[in-house]
């Protein structure tokens, strides 16, 4: 009975955020609950499968191709907006449901599966990201590990290939290791396991502690982040009954096209070194805007900026705004890459010619202002 009354004026309070603020009302909603109900997640988790979706990039894009996945084999409660922290979950949770797939943050992994106690974690990938909170990437692939050995009812999936997630995968007792034909990681010089160098191969790793992707329980062709975050949607889903389904690359990337008077934008979203140089290999125009802030979501920390190669941008027209304008600048300046520097957006744009198509790459902050305003 408390449960349902905490639910109930959780529910309330997200219907006067969005009647009086105009906001979508998950974060009240979610924060209320648990205020109200500390065990609201173990509870409302009781009566859903759960699936859990973690990584640095594409938990967003991923979580909601799963959705239309797991839809196929009853009602799926999810986050619309990607809100993936504890209040997040909660929020999502409050919806009755067959299932649940749940986008939560790395950090904040190993309680929602303490308390959710899910049927499937779908680990994506693990690179620096927001580093005055997560540190280094050793940090927060040890607290999955732990997780993991802690949790064996639940099947963890996972891209073996980046070797911070087959640390997680090596510790389940249940696992599903997928492997794309390896790649380069940018953090894997030392084993996250033992603390040794990793013996690289070309794209593939060994480490005499037994930590390979060489050993995969299913390997699928090379390709982007958004292909591989797909097939492992498609490889959860499989596990679950459901039947895989044709999914557009495209979709899975976070960008949105837009026109500024005239000019054509194509606007993604960027926000650490893995998914700058994703996004720097579709810059295949002569024109590209680059936007750098450094707020909390974004990462007080710029100095990953030193860990990307901008070189794709030699010989382009390139315009950089943002609160970190300066950075940015400077940065492709000692690589040689000369760029206007603009006070924002609107007038970077304006540098372009009516008719003109832009590759705009974006800072979480950025892009989402520029997406919702």
């Amino acid at each position: 009975m408390r449960l349902k009354i905490a639910v109930l004026i959780a529910k309330f309070a997200a219907f006067l955020s969005k009647i009086i603020l105009r906001r979508s009302g998950e974060t009240i909603s979610g924060r209320v609950l648990l205020a109200l109900y500390p065990r609201a997640i173990t509870e409302l988790s009781k009566s859903k499968k759960i699936i859990c979706v973690s990584g640095t990039n594409g938990k967003t894009s991923t979580t909601k191709a799963l959705v239309s996945i797991i839809s196929k084999l009853g009602t799926v409660a999810t986050s619309p907006s990607g809100s993936n922290l504890e209040r997040g979950v909660a929020a999502a949770l409050m919806q009755k449901s067959d299932f649940a797939v749940l986008e939560v943050d790395e950090l904040h992994l190993s309680r929602v599966i303490e308390e959710a106690k899910p049927k499937v974690v779908l680990l994506l990938n693990l690179t620096r990201d927001q580093l005055h909170r997560m540190h280094e990437v050793k940090r927060v692939a040890d607290r999955w590990a732990k997780s993991a050995s802690a949790a064996p009812e639940t099947l963890f999936v996972g891209d073996v290939d980046d070797p911070f997630v087959a640390v997680a995968l090596n510790s389940a007792a249940q696992s599903k290791r997928i492997s794309f034909g390896g790649r380069k990681h940018q953090d894997g010089a030392v084993c996250p396991s033992c603390g040794k160098y990793l013996k690289w191969v070309w794209n593939n790793y060994k480490c005499p502690c037994g930590l390979t992707n060489s050993n995969p329980d299913e390997i699928f062709e090379a390709g982007s982040a958004a292909f591989r975050n797909a097939t492992m949607a498609n490889v959860v889903g499989r596990h679950l009954g459901a039947k895989p389904i044709a999914i557009v690359e495209k979709l899975l990337e976070r960008s949105v096209d837009q026109i500024h008077k005239g000019v054509k934008a194509n606007i993604r979203l960027t926000k650490n070194p893995a998914s700058w140089t994703e996004a720097l290999k579709s810059v295949t125009g002569d024109n590209a805007v680059l936007i750098v802030n450094a707020r909390e979501v974004d990462g007080i920390d710029t100095s990953w900026l030193w860990d990307i190669s901008f070189s794709g941008l030699s010989g382009k027209r390139v315009v950089v705004c943002g609160e970190r304008a300066l950075d940015i600048a400077y940065r492709l300046h000692v690589e040689g890459i000369e760029a206007e520097i603009t006070s924002n957006f609107k007038d970077a744009i304006s540098k372009f010619e009516s008719g003109a198509s832009v590759q705009v790459l974006a800072a979480y902050t950025a892009f989402h202002e520029l997406v919702n305003s």
